[in-house]
């Protein structure tokens, strides 16, 4: 339910903030007075399509910002699967700048604006005159007629859909393997040249490395051999003239060795010198056995300079590692079996092909008898419905047109059938397509009718009807006005009005004024009390802003008798 709406710098609204309550609410006002841009401003936190258009003339940016209170368990599973609390209440902000930034907040956290509809879609609805025309469209009939079936009938067409999808997967691949011969012919010859180019060079995971450390080794063999023997010289060897590093290690040992017995003070001194002593005589035997194994190898140059050519050829070629290249082989190798057992797998994808048809085909007569249940029963009550808004003789039928022969049948996204909405509205005139009979009055009755239904069916929380009442008006508007009041016990409603009558029978009157100063233009709106719904109840009727008696006498009769005070 709707609790609060904020509304700034939004068309002609600079700033404006409404408070809102469950039963019927109604907003009027004067033609162009604003009425539809607080529904515009409504839709927005729907997650409807938003415009720079809409921001008011001079500033930056608009934002809207509604608090709701949400107690659908859909729509809270959508709030708990992204990490957003609304156990109190759910606050909504979105703000739209003149840059084309879209800025969506729920309870403060940034989603986006697919997400912003997916939930909007369980916290109201906004029905508008274009609604009312789109049961001219018979594509749509079937979206309301299972959308009466509620969630079972709902996790039914999911099943069916789902199975229309994995015939529609085998279908696919069954295609790719019927492609061109010759094309496939000539991806298996590829593939083969190319597996074959890879097995030869016996790659191993690691190879590339492991060759240039060795490539740089082998070119510096000189450098290396001279560095090394000159350090080991140093530390091992007595050229005559002076001792080694070793050596004169080993005498400074035995030297603070003799002083240690004199002086406890050099014993920390004498054992660092003990270990130097140590790691000096190891790297001294390192670098002898260095010195024993050295090879020199003038061709292994030339063998690791071509295999690392050979492996920047395939790089090139395959991937930028040796790792990408043997994946690379991998993937070729699973597609050239794929290609060459197509013959095969084209036998196998037929049967499944005809095991998912039959799975399809069985859910789709599942659910077609499901419509036809439901046609049923929808057709008595929205005849109910019509009846109570003064169209009592009406006839009302779900008329059902079969695809095609379900032996020879493609699988459909939507089942084995369409439907359309057939009307007689009179005694004897044969039904047509409502398309070609109903007047615009008789489309929003029919309209409201089905929302009614449908409201108890998918639980809305609040439903908006935005000048739904066009074409309607005596004693018939008097039964659209007790329809919509008794829809208020079941949800929030609230409805955008030119019909006193209707307005009268709300138990919160908003009324929406457009004012000018200097030269700008706002919007302002504030909630009536019983006199100020007299005023504009008196308004309505026609009636004079000076003192029109006998009108605002009518007017509140009309509030009296409607119970909207």
């Amino acid at each position: 339910m709707l609790r609060e709406l904020s509304i700034r710098n939004f068309a002609l609204i600079e700033q404006l903030e409404l408070s809102f309550y469950s039963g019927f609410s109604v907003l009027t006002g004067e033609t162009g007075a604003g009425k539809s841009i607080i529904i515009d401003a409504l839709g927005l936190l729907l997650g409807r399509r938003a415009s720079t258009e809409m921001i008011r003339t001079g500033a930056e940016s608009c934002v809207i910002q509604g608090v709701f209170a949400v107690h659908d368990e859909e729509a809270l599973g959508l709030l708990q699967e992204w990490g957003i609390d609304a156990e109190e209440e759910l606050v909504i902000t979105r703000e739209v700048s003149n840059n084309g930034r879209n800025r969506c907040r729920l309870n403060g956290k940034l989603v986006s604006v697919s997400q912003l509809s997916e939930l909007g879609a369980y916290l109201a609805e906004i029905v508008g005159q274009h609604d009312s025309r789109s049961l001219l469209n018979p594509n749509r009939h079937l979206m309301y007629l299972d959308a009466f079936g509620g969630d079972a009938h709902q996790r039914e067409l999911d099943e069916l859909r789902a199975r229309h999808e994995a015939w529609s997967s085998i279908r696919r691949e069954m295609t790719l393997l019927s492609g061109d011969e010759r094309e496939r012919n000539r991806r298996i010859d590829l593939l083969r040249f190319q597996l074959e180019e890879i097995a030869d060079a016996r790659l191993q995971t690691g190879e590339e490395e492991a060759l240039l450390a060795e490539r740089k080794r082998l070119a510096n063999l000189d450098r290396l051999r001279k560095a090394v023997g000159t350090a080991y010289g140093l530390l091992s060897d007595s050229d005559g003239h002076t001792e080694s590093v070793v050596r004169k290690l080993n005498l400074a040992q035995a030297e603070l060795e003799r002083a240690r017995a004199f002086d406890d003070e050099l014993a920390a001194a004498t054992e660092l010198l003990a270990s130097a002593v140590a790691q000096v005589g190891e790297v001294s035997l390192e670098l002898w056995s260095y010195l024993d194994r050295f090879e020199l190898d003038p061709e292994r140059l030339n063998e690791v300079e071509t295999r690392l050519d050979l492996i920047e050829t395939l790089k090139r070629k395959y991937g930028d590692s040796v790792a990408e290249i043997l994946k690379f082989a991998d993937q070729a190798q699973q597609e050239l079996e794929f290609l060459e057992s197509s013959a095969e797998r084209s036998q196998e994808l037929q049967k499944e092909l005809e095991r998912a048809w039959s799975a399809w085909l069985e859910k789709a007569r599942q659910v077609s008898l499901k419509r036809r249940e439901l046609a049923a029963e929808l057709e008595k009550k929205i005849e109910g419905q019509l009846a109570d808004l003064n169209m009592s003789n009406t006839r009302f039928v779900v008329s059902f047109e079969d695809n095609g022969a379900q032996e020879r049948m493609v699988p459909n996204h939507d089942g084995l059938e369409q439907v359309q909405f057939m009307i007689a509205p009179n005694v004897g005139e044969e039904l047509k397509p409502l398309s070609r009979i109903a007047s615009g009055g008789e489309l929003s009755r029919v309209m409201l009718a089905i929302k009614v239904i449908l409201a108890q069916a998918e639980a809305i929380p609040t439903i908006v009807f935005d000048e739904i009442d066009t074409g309607i008006g005596g004693q018939t508007a008097g039964k659209l006005a007790e329809k919509l009041k008794a829809l208020s016990a079941a949800c929030q409603v609230m409805c955008v009005t030119h019909l006193p009558v209707i307005a009268s029978f709300g138990a919160h009157h908003y009324a929406v004024h457009k004012e000018t100063s200097g030269e700008r233009t706002t919007i302002s709106v504030r909630e009536l009390a019983k006199d100020g719904r007299i005023m504009e109840l008196t308004r309505m009727l026609g009636g004079s802003e000076s003192s029109d008696s006998i009108t605002a006498a009518h007017a509140k009769e009309l509030l009296e008798r409607a119970g909207g005070m």
